[in-house]
């Protein structure tokens, strides 16, 4: 069993809600076998286009965005390996927004029967797709929080510390592969405005930028002028059904 976890990004999700069983773990992979390969900056389906599919992320960065009618874009969702992009929009006909990569990327479509199968068969896989869509409604929200009430300073460091906890890494240096225009339209704010912000960041000690990479030198100091609270970050296992 543990050379099936391994393969597969989303059975290694889906182990952090419960201990899953052989018949539990064939059918995720289920979802996981017509691979293919996209571009970075590309889209993987169109805002507004037939909600038809979703998406297994195997490897590589994505995200979830809104073009305004002016040009202006609204970054609602980043998605990393294991996550599944269209949950969110699973009662609707047309997409309510646009799947883009970050980077290259490694992602298997499915249609949206399978979900339906998966339900079918096994309760308490239903149990956690209901856990993760919690989990990214509450990410959702503290977007919102995030971009209405905090300063451009609070923001970026919130942003930082979450892709910190999110990514699992001990290291205080990740890769965050999203350019300042790219991150100003998941904050709301201008690249301009970005790039004086990470400024204020680096002279306060809190962190180093350069090129993508971040490397926190104070993640104390992040946490605590950007009020960030993980709490939102942690669904209750314990809610799913047991074996």
């Amino acid at each position: 069993m543990s050379l099936l976890l391994a393969e597969s990004c989303i059975v290694h999700q889906f182990q952090k809600f419960a201990d899953l069983n052989e018949h539990e773990i064939r059918l995720l992979q289920g979802l996981e076998k017509n691979l293919q390969e996209f571009e970075a900056d590309q889209p993987m389906a169109i805002e507004g286009g037939k909600a038809e599919r979703f998406f297994t992320l195997q490897s590589g960065w994505a995200c979830a965005m809104r073009t305004l009618t002016d040009g202006q874009r609204q970054v609602l969702d980043i998605f990393l390996p294991g996550q599944i992009l269209g949950l969110r929009e699973i009662g609707f006909k047309h997409n309510l927004s646009e799947f883009r990569t970050l980077t290259q990327v490694k992602a298997c479509p499915f249609p949206r029967q399978r979900l339906t199968d998966i339900f079918d068969q096994a309760p308490r896989l239903t149990d956690i797709f209901f856990l993760i869509l919690a989990r990214e409604q509450s990410m959702l929200i503290e977007r919102v929080i995030n971009i209405g009430r905090r300063s451009a300073v609070e923001r970026l460091a919130h942003f930082i510390v979450e892709m910190k906890v999110r990514l699992n890494v001990e290291a205080d240096k990740f890769e965050l592969p999203m350019n300042q225009t790219l991150i100003g339209d998941t904050l709301s704010l201008s690249s301009v405005h970005v790039s004086r912000t990470f400024k204020v960041l680096r002279d306060e000690g809190l962190l180093d930028s350069n090129n993508g990479d971040i490397h926190i030198l104070d993640l104390e100091g992040l946490i605590d002028i950007s009020g960030f609270d993980r709490n939102y970050l942690e669904s209750h296992s314990n809610w799913a059904r047991q074996d």
